[in-house]
């Protein structure tokens, strides 16, 4: 750990973060359920999307994009569908909705598709899917964005960086977890860069020529990963979710060229019931023995152990938890700034 690198600890972090947000207008629930989500991403060591984010969310709200108060609301629903319309809620409120939603329609029909209109920032979407898998659901879990990502032939943003999760329950252990970027990097692994003062790799992003530039500051477009499959990727999950709600993010900004940092974004929940298929108990068994099979594999040179999806992040956790939490000087420092102006006591 870097020497001006602090740590703080779970509880403490939680209720700093949740008095943040509260005093810029959340009720103290959704303040507290915001909270959770940031401070499990750090937890986990996925740093760029927790409390890196929060000077950027208080002025998302203070620009009233971000809604401090929403009106969640169902506006469409059937068997295995929903329609929920979010109020640009901020997404820990309004995509733990849509798992809700998900899950009460897979509980009858087997699956559940909740489709979420004007979320904004999601953050780390893991947290949504990890959600389903610890109540017995099999989940993914998607959100399109506007343009920030080159798609193969281009030098200038043309899809999103559209994440994607995966979980699913087993026998004996946590919740599998998959969770990425279709990005070679999340935006804000570029902006956590940037605040230790570090250049980042040839190959993450794009300057404003279109060349690819190791300065997280002069990043004007993010790169896919895994060329046209990352980009392509992109590409369906903007179908499966904003134009399956009638809400297209990526065509209407290229067709008026008027990209930008736009909050809006729409989300989709699928929530799957593993017992609708068969044997609920022998899935969860064999998801376990899986996973034994695979970790039992022998070992490349070097390799002390090998991991399977979301358990990184579990040991991760598991040290943080004990030890707390890691936070780069300048990102506390930004934050320390935000909570002070609005008169939130600073954790020292």
């Amino acid at each position: 750990m870097a020497q001006d690198n602090i740590r703080i600890g779970k509880a403490e972090l939680e209720a700093f973060v949740g008095a943040i947000f509260v005093a810029v207008g959340l009720s103290r629930e959704h303040a507290t359920e915001w909270a959770k989500m940031l401070v499990w991403a750090n937890l986990r060591g996925t740093d760029s999307h927790g409390i890196i984010r929060i000077p950027r969310y208080i002025d998302l709200i203070n620009a009233r994009s971000i809604n401090a108060k929403p009106d969640i609301r169902v506006e469409r629903k059937t068997a295995a569908a929903v329609v929920l319309e979010t109020d640009r809620a901020p997404a820990a409120v309004g995509m733990t909705r849509a798992v809700n939603e998900a899950i009460q329609c897979a509980r009858s029909a087997g699956i559940g598709w909740c489709a979420a209109r004007h979320t904004t920032h999601t953050g780390a979407i893991g947290y949504f899917a990890q959600q389903a898998a610890d109540q017995g659901f099999a989940a993914i879990v998607m959100s399109a964005s506007g343009p920030m990502m080159a798609y193969p032939g281009t030098r200038v943003p043309a899809v999103s960086s559209n994440p994607i999760a995966f979980a699913v329950p087993r026998r004996g252990g946590r919740p599998y977890l998959l969770d990425f970027s279709t990005g070679v990097v999340a935006n804000g692994k570029i902006m956590g860069a940037a605040d230790r003062g570090e250049k980042i790799p040839v190959g993450w992003g794009l300057d404003k020529d279109g060349h690819d530039t190791t300065d997280p500051k002069a990043v004007e477009t993010l790169l896919p990963v895994g060329g046209a499959k990352g980009a392509g990727l992109s590409f369906m999950i903007e179908c499966l979710t904003s134009l399956l709600l009638s809400e297209p993010r990526i065509a209407p900004d290229l067709e008026s060229w008027a990209i930008g940092d736009d909050p809006f974004l729409n989300g989709s929940v699928i929530a799957i019931d593993p017992g609708a298929f068969g044997d609920r108990d022998k899935f969860e068994r064999e998801a376990e023995r899986l996973g034994i099979v695979i970790a039992g594999l022998a070992r490349a040179e070097g390799v002390s152990r090998i991991m399977l999806p979301g358990e990184r992040g579990d040991a991760i956790r598991a040290e943080r938890e004990a030890t707390g939490i890691p936070i780069a000087k300048g990102t506390w420092q930004r934050i320390a700034k935000a909570a002070q102006t609005l008169g939130v006591a600073v954790p020292q």
